[in-house]
């Protein structure tokens, strides 16, 4: 299990809801090894969550969702962190 820490070095548990919390109601942002999850505000109304990821071999990719997919979201960002969604 992938270890991952909030925008403060904390940890935070790696299960769907630990990172749903985080993200909505906490920081707004996790990180593992090589992939990030973060809280985008686009406007008051618009929020959107970016996975980046980034191992060092290629350049960057960020994919960004509205709130509302968070499932989609968490998928891949799972799927980067070398996990089954």
């Amino acid at each position: 299990m992938t270890d991952l820490i909030n925008k403060d070095g904390l940890s935070v548990s790696n299960n769907p809801k630990a990172i749903h919390e985080e993200l909505f109601r906490g920081m707004g942002y996790v990180m593992g090894a090589g992939a990030s999850v973060f809280m985008q505000n686009e406007s008051i109304t618009e929020k959107y969550i970016v996975i980046s990821k980034d191992n060092g071999l290629e350049p960057p990719t960020d994919k960004r969702f509205v709130a509302g997919r968070y499932k989609e979201a968490l998928a891949l960002f799972r799927q980067w962190l070398g996990q089954k969604a």
